[in-house]
């Protein structure tokens, strides 16, 4: 159980050090290639991988596999039994291609922030905020969910961010393991959150992979070997909980925080039915009106770190995401 904040020059050096953290609590460095921008890291059955533009660093596409990408040869994307999400095309590697799909828009520093949250007990998992610039941030983790049940397999989940040019926190917008997203416009967007599940009810044998959004009825998105993709309804945005928790704030100095669990919903659409799948460990949902960016507030024995989704600003332009937030369990040794 580990947590770091720190400072970074550039991605290069973002990149590093998220390395050196991770292995120092157990994840493996399957791969990190500076001269060709792509970084792998793998614990239990969390297998991630990363690319970025090296001549114009901007966006940082994130990749899920159910296997560990190779030393070298393979691209992210092609490893065994990708998930479909994250752009991948080994003739381009180019920034405006990367964007398109799962990804985090970092730039290339310095960053005046990093923060680290890491689980390397059951269920594990290393969570990623950013600071951009001043009070800016963005948001990428991996890691085992909290699971209900033993039926089914897996539990391992991606998440990357996605925020519409015009601000706000549209549904066209992704954030966390969203239930909002749903960008109906187009039945596969691949900047969604993705999950390993397969034995669900009315859930296909080849089905290895569930995409985390609010959409239950378009066309069906597919990994990248063409298997058709369970739906799983997020519980960051949307779901039974956010919608009556959401609306609540509150402020540290008079001990009221309210927090919201973000659980994630099965869809089986045969017969209408959802299922609850388990828990986003150590995350939770919540108004920020009346804490700033990097407040630390206790809660019982537990230190939470709070920050806006991207950008704490009501105005509804550029880079804002009004008073929607997150906080992190600092888990420390």
């Amino acid at each position: 159980m580990a947590f770091e904040t720190g400072s970074a020059i550039d991605l290069e050096d973002l990149i590093a050090k998220i390395s050196t953290f991770a292995t120092a609590n157990g994840w493996t460095e399957d791969r990190r290639d500076n001269g060709n921008g792509i970084f792998g890291l793998s614990k239990n059955s969390i297998f991630v991988s990363f690319r970025w533009d090296t001549a114009g660093p901007n966006a940082l596409s994130i990749h899920q596999a159910t296997a560990a990408l190779p030393g070298s040869g393979t691209e992210p994307g092609d490893a065994t039994g990708d998930s479909g999400n994250g752009f991948n095309n080994s003739s381009s590697h180019a920034d405006t291609n990367l964007d398109n799909e799962r990804h985090v828009i970092l730039g290339n520093g310095p960053f005046p922030s990093y923060h680290l949250f890491e689980n390397d007990s059951s269920p594990a998992y290393l969570h990623v905020v950013v600071e951009t610039s001043t009070n800016i941030f963005q948001h990428m983790g991996w890691g085992e969910l909290n699971k209900v049940g033993d039926g089914w397999t897996g539990g391992e989940y991606c998440y990357g961010q996605r925020h519409t040019a015009g601000g706000g926190i549209s549904n066209q917008s992704t954030f966390l393991l969203d239930g909002y997203f749903t960008d109906s416009q187009d039945a596969d967007k691949r900047w969604a959150a993705t999950l390993r599940c397969s034995g669900m009810p009315n859930q296909s044998g080849s089905e290895v992979w569930a995409q985390v959004w609010g959409e239950s009825v378009i066309a069906t998105p597919t990994d990248s070997a063409s298997n058709a993709k369970a739906f799983v309804q997020g519980g960051h945005r949307a779901g039974p909980f956010s919608w009556h928790w959401g609306y609540f704030s509150g402020t540290a100095t008079v001990g009221f925080v309210p927090m919201y669990a973000m659980a994630l919903w099965y869809l089986d659409k045969g017969n209408n039915y959802t299922y609850l799948l388990g828990w986003h460990p150590d995350v939770r949902a919540l108004n920020i009106r009346g804490f700033a960016p990097k407040d630390t507030v206790t809660i019982g024995s537990d230190d939470w770190v709070i920050f806006p989704l991207q950008q704490r600003d009501i105005s509804g332009t550029g880079g804002t995401t009004g008073f929607s937030g997150v906080a992190y369990k600092k888990v420390t040794a």
